[in-house]
């Protein structure tokens, strides 16, 4: 006898838990903390009970989703500890934006309904989210009195088109994520706007020339020479270029590790897809955090009374670590699937078939340490260069981003080992961005430590 799930009662209890968001407002972060931790264990255990098995995808009666709900929210709490108005903003569009998607894709007629890039999505769904999402995350904001809505109309729109990506990730965990991000980098103060960085515009005409000579040479398809021109634009903008630098070491490092020995790669069935070309989905998630970290650099940027300027370099750093990440996965991968004699699960060690999703070789390693390395140093230099009078070059530093860059890709070998098991596997893009944040993430924590 098959499962049937009422989909609207399970997104109406989604939607209504959302009125939770409020009473943030009352709470501090211990005591709101403490509630998603009984949120959690009475969802796993206790809520199928009450509404019965209808609202579980699963006929075991409860789900992931339902347990990683306030797992999500938990975490809002947690980040945003000493802003508890931006984890109700981001808990409200995981509530109301994301539920009334659903609900709002499944009254579409079948003719209209489909996303470009994600069938399985709709456009009414993505409308409903920002409208409604957009329009109560603004309810929360002002109860709590946060009068700046144009950081939650971003945040709104970040979260839906989060929604609608075919990421294979469950959407209580992508939507606060995009969210979390939109919030992080619009609420920090903004002292001085962009473009405040030397030789900004020699340096964006040589991303214009990079990016048309990348798809000339067939490194990158027409999709990933706009897609990397944009990011290295932001980059650039951004953070000014020193992490520019760090982003075209990888990316040259990364064309010469995809090119060469690429036919014999193919005949094994182990080359890159579109004859090596790479697209906007893979700039995005090598790049995306180093972008990420590059708005933020440039939002925390102060011009002083003499007219220079004043940066906060863990956001640099951490996009440097970011890149240093995507270098040392990508040519790990390359390198090891070309010369790699005998490949590792990642934790039994136990031998498996070169070109394994997730698996690891002694010579991929060690080649991606390198380019990890390369990265780092290319990178740390020119910071030094570029901010001299408040960063000295270090050893230490580049050995740090080089540590982060080895630790972050072996997690992504971890999750690719994972990820090769699973019915439906997350894709590899999204895993590549994880990757390069756990690199950043790394970097974060290392700097705390060390500060």
């Amino acid at each position: 006898m098959g499962h049937t799930t009422n989909e609207l009662l399970r997104k109406s209890l989604h939607i209504g838990f959302g009125f939770g968001a409020f009473a943030l407002k009352w709470l501090t972060w211990e005591a709101a903390a403490a509630v998603c931790v009984i949120a959690i264990i009475s969802n796993w255990l206790v809520l199928h009970r009450l509404v019965g098995r209808a609202v579980a995808r699963h006929e075991r009666g409860y789900d992931a989703g339902i347990v990683i709900y306030p797992i999500a929210v938990l975490l809002l709490v947690l980040v945003f500890r000493d802003r508890l108005h931006f984890a109700a903003i981001g808990w409200a569009l995981l509530a109301f934006g994301d539920g009334v998607a659903t609900l709002a894709g499944q009254f579409q007629s079948e003719r209209r309904r489909s996303l470009p890039w994600n069938p399985d999505k709709s456009w009414a769904g993505l409308i409903a989210f920002f409208l409604v999402g957009t329009a109560m995350a603004l309810a929360v904001a002002y109860f709590f009195n946060h009068r700046e809505p144009w950081i939650v109309i971003v945040a709104s729109l970040a979260a839906a088109i989060a929604e609608t990506l075919p990421l294979r990730i469950d959407d209580n965990l992508t939507v606060p994520f995009a969210a979390s991000v939109a919030l992080i980098i619009g609420g920090i103060e903004v002292v001085h706007p962009f473009s405040i960085w030397p030789d900004t515009i020699a340096w964006l005409i040589v991303n214009a020339a990079l990016a048309i000579a990348g798809y000339m040479a067939r490194s990158v398809s027409f999709s990933g020479a706009i897609g990397g021109w944009l990011l290295g634009a932001i980059i650039i903008l951004g953070a000014g270029w020193p992490l520019y630098v760090a982003l075209l070491a990888f990316f040259v490092i990364g064309t010469a590790a995809t090119k060469v020995g690429y036919s014999r790669k193919a005949r094994a069935g182990l080359a890159q897809e579109s004859g090596g070309r790479r697209g906007f989905s893979h700039a995005f998630s090598n790049a995306g955090v180093a972008a990420i970290c590059a708005i933020a650099v440039s939002r925390l940027a102060r011009m002083t009374h003499a007219s220079t300027v004043e940066i906060e370099l863990l956001p640099m750093f951490m996009g440097i670590a970011s890149l240093a990440t995507a270098a040392a996965d990508t040519i790990a991968s390359e390198i090891g699937q070309l010369i790699g004699r005998r490949a590792f699960l990642p934790l039994t060690l136990r031998r498996v078939p070169v070109g394994t999703e997730g698996a690891v070789s002694i010579e991929g390693t060690l080649a991606g340490l390198i380019a990890g390395f390369i990265v780092a140093l290319a990178g740390a230099f020119s910071v030094e260069k570029m901010f001299g009078d408040v960063s000295d070059f270090s050893w230490r530093m580049v050995l740090t981003l080089t540590l982060c860059a080895f630790a972050g890709s072996y997690l992504e070998s971890i999750a690719g080992s994972w990820n090769r098991k699973r019915i439906v596997p997350v894709p590899n893009g999204v895993l590549n961005f994880l990757n390069t944040a756990a690199g950043a993430l790394l970097m974060y924590i290392a700097w705390q430590i060390a500060h």
